[in-house]
């Protein structure tokens, strides 16, 4: 059964290059593609909001999204190993996925008022108070050690899955779910939306971040 459509496979992949690609520049100082990743990265997270509302079943968040009680359920069947399976990302996941968009979301949105006061600058960084920009800066740098702790717990819960048989890794490359054989498939949608509202935003970000 495929469960995943190309956009959202594509983006997850790319989004795990562009967050090393980012660490990488920070790290080794190279702040022009540090900003030119940002601005990829930027795209990549309005494009994925946007399929969040208006693409496949399985990448909308009204079908994935649950309440507490469902949540919690979840938790349950997996402590008790009879949670079943989901079609896409399962009530936890979806915290998961939610959780990611919050702290890449912030992390981008800090970076736009962040200063190395050296040599490179946010292209918000003019707009507000010197003390505004120390604290988005530091803000910044702590932000991604939050983001890498998500990471951590994402790829603990794929091991999780794995020792229960479910294989996330491989359907994430071929968006297919052989275990899922006798559920209803979802329906998948043409891409091409989301990756026009991608190219159309990255070029404006690139223009804007210089």
């Amino acid at each position: 059964m495929k469960v995943w459509d190309s956009y959202i496979r594509v983006y997850h992949w790319l989004q795990v290059g562009l967050l090393g690609g980012l660490w990488w520049s920070a790290e080794v100082g190279e702040m022009e593609w540090h900003l030119r990743l940002a601005a990829v990265l930027g795209a990549l997270w309005l494009s994925r909001l946007f399929w969040g509302v208006a693409g496949s079943e399985t990448a909308r968040f009204c079908s994935f999204v649950k309440g507490p009680a469902a949540v919690t359920a979840f938790a349950r069947g997996m402590l008790t190993g009879k949670s079943g399976h989901s079609v896409g990302h399962n009530p936890l996941g979806a915290l998961m996925v939610l959780a990611l968009l919050l702290v890449i979301g912030l992390q981008f949105v800090s970076g736009l008022f962040s200063s190395d006061e050296i040599f490179t600058e946010g292209p918000l960084v003019a707009h507000v108070s010197d003390e505004t920009v120390e604290l988005l800066s530091q803000y910044h740098h702590l932000n991604f050690n939050i983001l890498l702790g998500l990471v951590v717990l994402h790829v603990l819960a794929v091991v999780i899955h794995a020792r229960r048989g479910e294989r996330l890794v491989p359907a994430m490359v071929t968006g297919k779910r052989p275990d899922l054989q006798g559920l209803v498939a979802p329906q998948l949608r043409s891409v091409w939306p989301a990756w026009l509202v991608f190219g159309v935003t990255s070029a404006g970000l690139h223009y804007w971040i210089g």
